[in-house]
């Protein structure tokens, strides 16, 4: 499924929201992405510490745990996060349209009626599994029906997403919604050739899946302001 949306969330792991005044932000991530990566950071860079205090007397041990901030923040960004000074990301407004977005996404998802679709298609193409990339399968009858109706449900979500950036991000949003707007094309004609027969459900997955990289990497760079 091809979708670019850019997580906003606080950067509260380590600090306070109020002190930090940044965000951190991944193209294509929701909350749940968000929570995981964070949670997954938090295991790998936490580090057990002790201290004993020995003195004319008596003495006292303490211990527990410490979270290195520098390597939570290089975990965060190998998969795919930045934390962003960006003052646009802090509108409750804007955050909570991404958020309304975000949760149309997994309703399409879970639509019955596309089921023939999604049973080997990733809802998220960035997690296409090995089975899914390897599938040697072609396009049948019976999901051909699904896919139109997918290809629409999704060329809605980027219009209103590509809005909604350009409603509340004065400074990026634009070029934001550009990225999506130039990749939908792309998108539709890796679908057709899949519809015709001329590509395997494999290449199908793997050539969405490049595709949203290089979205992502690019708005990535926009989010930036390389």
């Amino acid at each position: 499924m091809k979708l670019r949306l850019v997580g906003l969330f606080c950067a509260f792991a380590l600090s306070g929201c109020a002190q930090q005044q940044k965000t951190w932000e991944k193209p294509g991530a929701g909350v749940d992405e968000f929570n995981q990566a964070r949670y997954a950071c938090l295991q790998q860079v936490q580090q057990p510490y002790s201290a004993a205090y020995v003195g004319r007397y008596g003495g006292s041990a303490s211990g527990g745990m410490t979270t290195n901030a520098g390597l939570y923040n290089a975990c965060m960004e190998a998969r795919g996060w930045a934390l962003i000074d960006n003052a646009v990301a802090n509108s409750p407004a804007y955050a909570a349209a991404i958020k309304e977005i975000n949760e149309d996404v997994r309703a399409v998802c879970r639509k019955p009626d596309l089921y023939a679709y999604y049973s080997w298609a990733p809802c998220q193409v960035r997690e296409a599994t090995a089975e899914q990339l390897a599938d040697r399968s072609k396009v049948t009858p019976a999901e051909k029906p699904a896919l139109v109706r997918v290809q629409a449900e999704i060329a809605a979500i980027n219009a209103r997403l590509a809005a909604v950036h350009r409603q509340y991000n004065e400074k990026q949003g634009n070029a934001l919604a550009t990225n999506i707007e130039r990749s939908t094309p792309l998108s539709d004609r890796v679908r057709q050739e899949y519809l015709e027969g001329r590509i395997t459900r494999g290449e199908y997955n793997k050539r969405r899946r490049d595709l949203a990289i290089e979205s992502d990497t690019e708005a990535m760079r926009i989010v930036r302001g390389i």
